[in-house]
Formats: structure tokens, C-alpha cells, sequence
């Protein structure tokens, strides 16, 4: 017989190949064209470089000296040199550098850059954008810039000076002015602040002058204090005089703190053991004299004010039982008992009893009849302990006494 037939691939393997070979030629044929499309940015690209360069004098004098020379923005103009896509480097953005009187704006020169007329136009040409801005510039601004700059250096010789007369303060013959006592520690931060009254913390509430509040200062310095903080009120040391409001005030709470301290001074030495917390001893407890029973939140608040290193600290008022009495009834709360400051519950109470009772001991504590005479004889209108319906026992077995009846009651 003859030669043998060569095999044949099966028909699904040679579709497949053909797809594949079809694909294969479709992605180099898109790789060229890619290629090709690159190739033409980069000549367009050359090209548009190749014709700006000669016009493209963005810091030489001759950009500067032509008349119709335009601004773009710098980082723009470095942007449109060095990348590759027209769709990256985007329209010319003068509204950046553009002032709100629609002129290039001087306080934005160094952020843009001047280029030749027929660079402007190439620029426009290739990538759109504007508006031009031409050399002239905004003269609104440029004199508004002017006036800021010199406002900032005065200011600054203001600053100096002021320092400077600061250091030296007026003698008793000099003529001279009353600011705040701060005034020369913080007239830079007022400044700074936006502060235009330097002469502010002086006014009272009652719309005088706080002069024990002042220091004096020179007339120079006043000057110049005048020009920094112009709301600033004159205040002449010679005939400025404080306010009679706030020195009668100032007056009673003088007269209020010596009386005050003196008061303190006395408590401290006749109620030592109730300052201390300590415990009644043992033979005034069986003696049968009346014990009181105040208010443990009254007793600190007395101790507070006896311990106080200041003069703010007010005086709490009468002697007080108030906490200890039921709101229901006005009785004691529990029937405590009576021989420890510490209370032990009397004999037969209850374990519930016990255990108020435990709680009513942090809420009282025990005084004597002549302790409670020496609070009540502190007070400006003292009132003798019956008066001021304190819970009372008499010491070595006796009851609370139920509260007195006020006048009127039914």
C-alpha cells in the first residue's frame, strides 16, 4: 500500500487555537497602537517643549521687563514640564493665583511664575485653562499689603518701646496712669489676644475703678499703651479715685475677717475636743448633766471653718440637729443611748435596732451644755441652746426630749 495519512488534530483542539491565535495578534496589534500613541505624546510632548523653551523666561529680567508678560502658578508650570499626559497636568489654574479683585494677587508672588506672551498662548493652546493675569497685578492689593506691612512694623516699635517704659516705673513727682497689676506680665498676650482695653480689669461692677487693683506706669509708656489697646480708658494717678461702693465692701469684709480670726482663735482654745474628736470622758458621761446631739454634716462644716487657712471660709450658722429628726414626725429617728459617743444601743434593742442605731453614730456626735453655750454665744444673735431645738439627753440615763413646740402650733 501507500504512505500513511498524517494524524489530524481533533476539531475542537484547532478552534481552540485559532481563538487563541486571534487574541494573541488582537493584544500585539493594541500593543502597537499603544506604543504608537506614547511615541506621539512624547514628540508632541517634545515638540511643544522644543517651541516653549525659547519663549518659556519664567525667572530671567527679560520675562519680568515685557509688558504683557502673564502669571501661571508655579507648581502648575512644573507639573506641565514634566509629566507626560495632557489629562495629568490639567488647565492652566490662574483662579488660584487670582486676587477677589480679578488681578494677579501680590500676596501669592511667590507661587507663581511669569512666562512670554507666546509661551501663554502655547500653554493655552495645549491645555486650556486661564484666566490670563498680566504683570500689572492688583494695585487694591499691593497698597492694602502696603498698609499692613506698615501697621505690623509699627506695631512692632510699639511693642518695643512699651517694653522698654515698662522697665522703668514713674518716680512720685512724675506724671503717671493706673493699669492692672498684671498689666506689664501680660500686655503681649492681651495684645496677641485681640485685647483693646487694657484698662478693663480695673472697672467694678459698679462701674468705677478698682484702684487698690492698679499699678502706675509712666506717661510713655501710657502712650504707647494708648496706641496698642485703644478702647484703653486714662486713667490719672493724681485724680483717679476708687469706687466708695467696693471700698465700703471691701471695708466690712476687712472688719468681717478680723472678727473672723478672732472667733476662730477662741473656739480653737475653749472646744478643743470637739475640733479634735475626741470622746466625752467618762465622769461627764455619769455626771447627770444635759448633753446635745449635733448634726455630724453641722460639726464638719465647723471644723472646716475653724481649720480654714483663708477668710473665705463662711461660719455655718447656729447649731444644728436638723439631720437627726425624722421629716414625718420631727422625733429622732432611733432611741440611741447615751453613755459613749460612740452609741451603744440600749439594753433589749433589736438587731435592726442595733444597726440604725450603728448608723445614727456617724451622723451625731455628743456636746456639752457648756460647748453648745460657747457656738451659740459666737453668733451675732446668739440664741440659748432652747431655742434652737437641739436633740438633748441627760448624760447617765435619760431620753432625747421630743422637740419643742413653736409658737402658734396647735
Amino acid at each position: 500500500g501507500g504512505p500513511a495519512a498524517p494524524p489530524q488534530a481533533p476539531q475542537a483542539v484547532l478552534s481552540a487555537l485559532r481563538e487563541a491565535n486571534a487574541a494573541l495578534r488582537a493584544r500585539a496589534r493594541q500593543y502597537d497602537d499603544d506604543v504608537a500613541a506614547v511615541e506621539a505624546e512624547v514628540r508632541s510632548r517634545d515638540e511643544y517643549l522644543a517651541a516653549l523653551s525659547p519663549l518659556l523666561q519664567a525667572a530671567s529680567p527679560a520675562a519680568r521687563s515685557l509688558p504683557d508678560a502673564r502669571w501661571v502658578p508655579a507648581s502648575w508650570l512644573r507639573s506641565s514640564l514634566a509629566l507626560l499626559r495632557e489629562a495629568e497636568v490639567g488647565p492652566v489654574p490662574n483662579g488660584e493665583i487670582r486676587c477677589e479683585h480679578g488681578k494677579a494677587d501680590p500676596a501669592k508672588l511667590g507661587e507663581m511664575r511669569l512666562v512670554s506672551p507666546a509661551a501663554w498662548r502655547r500653554m493655552v493652546e495645549r491645555f486650556g485653562g486661564g484666566p490670563e493675569l498680566d504683570t500689572a497685578g492688583c494695585a487694591v492689593c499691593v497698597r492694602a499689603a502696603l498698609r499692613t506691612r506698615r501697621t505690623a512694623d509699627r506695631t512692632a516699635q510699639l511693642k518695643e518701646a512699651l517694653g522698654q517704659a515698662l522697665s522703668s516705673p514713674p518716680s512720685e513727682e512724675e506724671e503717671a496712669f493706673l493699669v492692672p497689676k498684671a498689666f506689664r506680665a501680660k500686655w503681649a498676650k492681651w495684645r496677641n489676644e485681640g485685647v483693646a482695653d487694657a484698662t478693663g480689669e480695673l472697672r467694678c461692677k459698679h462701674g468705677g475703678w478698682l484702684v487698690d487693683g492698679a499699678r502706675c506706669i509712666s506717661a510713655a509708656a501710657w502712650s504707647h499703651t494708648e496706641a496698642l489697646f485703644p478702647d484703653s480708658t486714662p486713667l490719672p494717678r493724681e485724680s483717679t479715685s476708687a469706687c466708695a461702693a467696693c471700698s465700703a465692701e471691701r471695708r466690712s469684709l476687712l472688719e468681717g475677717a478680723k472678727g473672723n480670726a478672732a472667733l476662730r482663735a477662741a473656739q480653737r482654745q475653749q472646744l478643743g475636743r470637739l475640733l479634735a474628736e475626741e470622746e466625752l470622758p467618762a465622769e461627764v458621761l455619769s455626771a447627770g448633766s444635759p448633753l446635745y446631739l449635733l448634726d455630724a454634716a453641722w460639726v464638719q462644716e465647723w471644723r472646716r471653718f475653724l481649720l480654714a487657712k483663708t477668710q473665705t471660709q463662711l461660719h455655718p450658722g447656729p447649731p444644728s440637729s436638723a439631720g437627726l429628726r425624722c421629716e414625718a414626725h420631727g422625733c429622732v429617728e432611733v432611741r440611741p443611748g447615751h453613755t459613749h459617743a460612740r452609741w451603744r444601743p440600749s439594753r433589749g434593742a433589736s438587731a435592726a435596732e442595733r444597726a440604725v442605731s450603728e448608723r445614727l453614730a456617724t451622723r451625731c456626735c455628743l456636746a456639752t451644755a457648756a460647748e453648745v453655750e460657747v457656738l451659740c454665744g459666737a453668733l451675732a444673735a446668739g440664741a440659748p441652746p432652747e431655742e434652737l431645738e437641739l436633740v438633748s439627753l441627760t448624760a447617765g440615763g435619760g431620753a432625747p426630749r421630743p422637740p419643742r413646740q413653736k409658737a402658734g402650733a396647735e
